[in-house]
């Protein structure tokens, strides 16, 4: 990735802007829509990534060793990170990407879920402790119960049943 620091934040450009006041796939559909071609510049912190559109299409996207959807997917979880919207593509980008927009903007959406799903099931592992100490925290009333309806054998039953 060619280094364009004084691209990332051009003085008085319109076409440059904070991705607190827009979300970035706002900007990606609007430059999809106007067939643009153009590489869009994005810094977050010390990070840097590139998305490049040709006639309005996504073709790549760029973010230190990583590249393509994988790329385009991690750029679109940034916040707050400025844009700057470059005037050319260049010559020998890659294509590797190649879906239009909204089925980009779905498969992200659906892979951002299921990554949530996945930390969220790790941050919250069950110790065997953990649950034995909640088994022995019920209180005595609701064991007798319990005690009760397996001796009657409705326990049974509905272990059988399920």
């Amino acid at each position: 990735m060619i280094d364009r620091t004084d691209e990332y934040h051009p003085e008085g450009e319109e076409h440059a802007g904070s991705l607190l006041d827009i979300n970035l796939t706002d900007v990606l559909q609007v430059l999809s829509v106007n067939n643009k071609t153009c590489t869009l510049f994005l810094k977050k912190g010390d990070e840097k990534g590139e998305i490049y559109l040709k006639n309005g299409k996504i073709v790549d996207a760029k973010v230190g060793t990583i590249s393509g959807e994988s790329a385009l997917f991690y750029l679109l979880d940034w916040e707050g990170a400025d844009f700057y919207i470059g005037t050319s593509v260049e010559e020998n980008v890659s294509v590797r990407i190649d879906k239009d927009i909204h089925s980009l903007i779905l498969d992200w959406i659906e892979y951002s879920e299921t990554h949530k799903e996945k930390e969220a099931i790790k941050e919250k592992p069950e110790t065997k402790e953990k649950m034995t100490v909640e088994v022995e925290a019920v209180p005595d009333d609701t064991i007798e119960f319990l005690k009760r309806l397996e001796a009657d054998g409705l326990i049974k039953a509905v272990n059988n049943a399920s």
